[in-house]
């Protein structure tokens, strides 16, 4: 089929037309998809906006500098099995921000073979951090009754993998403590 005249003046945009274009998106489309309004003014807004790697890392960073000013001593892992050892313990350190639209944190990569001694969840609220810990007889616990659900390969899977979606509130009813 042939192109009509309209058509070739549409498809041959004068150069710096370009900037143009680019000025009528709908801003909106520009935004992350999973954007949480609720963060916008927080001071965890740009970990909201990070890929799940990069947040990892930034919830280890942020439960070290914490713990370290309120006067927990903070050292570096002694192998890759734990986050840091916290007062002599070896911690796994689990970090979340709320789920879009709800009021519950997701706790992800939960291996309860590996060698820690206690389970660190760091929360950040939009407006506020919470620490608590679990020891890891009781996430080995939950892990076995189906409190923390198998993350990978469905409920039968034997992946050694669990998460856990919850908050302070449900943290405390099982068992957890505040740290600092």
């Amino acid at each position: 089929m042939a192109e009509t005249k309209e058509q070739r003046d549409f498809w041959n945009i004068e150069k710096g037309t370009e900037m143009q274009l680019v000025e009528m998106i709908d801003k909106s489309l520009l935004e992350p998809e999973d954007r949480d309004l609720r963060y916008d003014n927080s001071p965890f807004v740009h970990i909201k906006a990070m890929g799940a790697k990069q947040k990892g890392k930034y919830y280890e960073l942020i439960t070290e500098d914490v713990l370290g000013k309120i006067g927990f001593t903070v050292e570096k892992p002694t192998n890759t099995d734990h986050d840091r050892i916290i007062d002599g313990v070896k911690s796994e350190i689990k970090g979340s921000t709320l789920n879009k639209g709800t009021e519950v944190f997701s706790f992800l990569q939960i291996r309860p073979a590996q060698d820690y001694a206690q389970l660190v969840f760091t929360m950040c609220y939009p407006d506020r951090l919470v620490i608590m810990k679990l020891d890891k007889s009781t996430v080995t616990r939950y892990c076995k009754e189906g409190v923390f659900k198998k993350q990978h390969g469905g409920q039968k899977a034997e992946s050694g993998t669990f998460c856990y979606y919850g908050n302070e509130e449900t943290l405390l009813e099982l068992g957890a403590v505040h740290v600092g």
